[in-house]
């Protein structure tokens, strides 16, 4: 499978998001028909049914862009897919309103918009109450902890405050090997009937797995990445889903609601320990 070469690929649902990164005005047809293929295949491979056209990193385009963009809604149709445009500048949408194609292709301001157009989110919208704000809340704990310990050097990110205690990275550390824990954990609760799901020691963990000599931004892409990944799955379950088991060695019987609340309240209840420490370092409670 080819490589993309002005455009930037991932996936949501059933759609497949295409992000411009070029002016496709100054690249030749070759390029052009080659990206088509790219896209054809990865469409294939990963069954995506829709379409998803990001404009917002380029100002303007022009008919190579509009070509591409009209066959592959052309297979789109043969298929009984849709297709989307978003973050169009003033240019593009100008450019677009006068080739008559916003009546054709819908036009919205942002990604989240046309994600919702094409029913992606929908899956989530019909969740309880409750379990919409627990996937909210595990969605942002990576912005909240890299938040938490803004503003730390890389010595004070590296000492124990008070004495005797785990320092700020060593709890990064920390969330990061158990957010591959508990990913562990709900995929086999969602795969597999009532999985056995083994304990962890914290504390044997950060003996072990020298945590005083890994690389904050590599855990920090780890925690990032993880959450990603067990987000994008979980939110094709319905509510029954959630109710699914696996049998913890330590704990019992666990659902998949009751591993997501855990792992989804670890940052925040570790947030407040790197708190604690800014206090002690820095002296105040500001960022």
């Amino acid at each position: 499978m080819g490589h993309h070469q002005f455009l930037r690929a991932d996936a949501v649902g059933d759609a497949m998001l295409l992000e411009l990164q070029a002016v496709v005005s100054s690249l030749s047809d070759h390029t052009i028909l080659d990206e088509l293929e790219v896209i054809r295949q990865q469409r294939s491979a990963i069954r995506s049914v829709n379409l998803v056209f990001d404009l917002g990193q380029v100002p303007y385009f022009g008919s190579a862009l509009l070509e591409l963009i009209r066959v592959l809604w052309n297979d789109l149709s043969h298929s009984g897919g849709r297709l989307v445009l978003c973050n169009a500048s003033a240019f593009g949408r100008e450019v677009l309103e006068i080739a008559k194609f916003d009546q054709v292709w819908p036009l919205v301001d942002t990604r989240e918009q046309a994600l919702d157009l094409l029913g992606a989110a929908q899956n989530v919208r019909q969740w309880p109450t409750e379990l919409q704000t627990l996937i909210a809340k595990y969605d942002e704990g990576p912005a909240l902890l890299r938040e938490s310990i803004s503003g730390f050097s890389s010595i004070q990110l590296r000492t124990p405050a008070p004495p005797g205690v785990w320092s700020a990275l060593q709890i990064v550390c920390h969330i990061a090997d158990f957010e591959l824990v508990y990913a562990d954990r709900m995929k086999r609760v969602i795969a597999e009937e009532e999985p056995t799901l083994f304990g962890g020691d914290p504390d044997a963990f950060a003996a072990k797995l020298a945590y005083a000599q890994r690389d904050l931004e590599e855990e920090l892409a780890v925690i990032t990445a993880v959450r990603r990944e067990v987000s994008r799955f979980l939110k094709t379950l319905s509510p029954a889903d959630f109710e699914r088991t696996g049998r913890h060695s330590v704990d019992g019987p666990l659902t998949l609601t009751r591993l997501l609340e855990r792992i989804a309240g670890h940052i925040p209840h570790h947030v407040q320990f790197i708190d604690g420490k800014r206090t002690a370092l820095l002296g105040h409670q500001g960022k």
